[in-house]
């Protein structure tokens, strides 16, 4: 959980988390539980405090994030070769990518 937490949190873009995945709530695989009155679209608010340290670990990565404008862009700058500012984009020759 914790490499999938860093991969999304560190990730270029919005960072998608749905409640409880703080906290390693799951859905038992159901990306579908919004149509679902059950246990499987409940919160259960007791692993919150069994999961504290992957809480944290999710606290942690939120305060690195905002720590760290880059991880966060909202739009990607091109100079006038092209090329990202901060990000170099790649085609299949070095520094020319195919924006088509």
């Amino acid at each position: 959980m914790r490499n999938f937490a860093t991969i999304l949190l560190l990730s270029a873009g919005t960072p998608m988390i749905l409640a409880g995945d703080e906290f390693g709530r799951t859905q038992r695989g159901n990306n579908n539980a919004y149509c679902q009155d059950n246990e499987i679209s409940w919160v259960d608010w007791r692993l919150l405090e069994a999961h504290a340290d992957l809480f944290r670990f999710f606290m942690h990565l939120i305060q690195f994030r905002r720590a760290h404008p880059l991880l966060r862009r909202d739009t990607f700058d091109i100079d006038e070769e092209g090329r990202g500012l901060h990000i170099a984009w790649h085609g299949i020759e070095l520094g020319k990518p195919d924006w088509s």
